[in-house]
């Protein structure tokens, strides 16, 4: 009885390690940038984008953030940096062109971790599915910046897509907290 016992809370002691140990993966589009100059392809933050960037970090603050990725623009970067300072990580930069390589990149390198990933409102959904996720909703529109996914990636390869909020809020149709299983 007793070797039973003891084989029964090894496997739950392990079956809870692997719960407990899924990968974690956060994203989000850039917050609002200055819009003012159609010809500039690389706008920094306006002030509200600044503030939701702050929003941000304040949001995942108590969240084990292994790795921060971001595409190449000052919009992102700008987005992601408040929550690097503040956990003295390098935000490292990924390619869009290259999704599926970089996705399984992130997903190799954060396996059992959380990490957090700025794009672009149309990139985030793609990159969502890129990691095995369903997307959650159609589309992100120009305004809607106060999106934040979370996709958990078990060790057997499903995953949940939440739907998430931070900041000043936008207007949506999809409620809040929504899961998708895949």
């Amino acid at each position: 009885m007793k070797k039973i016992l003891f084989l029964f809370l090894l496997l739950s002691l392990n079956t809870r390690a692997q719960i407990n140990s899924a990968t974690t993966i956060y994203l989000v589009r850039h917050a609002e940038k200055v819009t003012d100059d159609p010809t500039n392809k690389n706008p920094t933050l306006t002030n509200s984008g600044k503030n939701r960037a702050i929003a941000l970090a304040k949001k995942l603050k108590k969240t084990t953030i292994s790795n921060i990725y971001s595409t190449n623009y000052e919009r992102t970067i700008a987005t992601a940096m408040p929550l690097a300072k503040k956990l003295k990580k390098e935000i490292k930069i990924y390619d869009i062109k290259e999704l599926k390589t970089e996705a399984e990149t992130i997903l190799k390198d954060n396996k059992g971790k959380n990490a957090l990933i700025v794009g672009h409102s149309n990139t985030i959904l793609e990159t969502i599915e890129a990691l095995g996720g369903k997307r959650p909703i159609t589309s992100i529109s120009d305004q809607e910046y106060d999106y934040l996914f979370q996709i958990g990636i078990a060790f057997d390869g499903t995953t949940n897509v939440k739907i998430m909020h931070y900041g000043e809020t936008n207007s949506h149709s999809e409620g809040e907290q929504i899961m998708h299983n895949r």
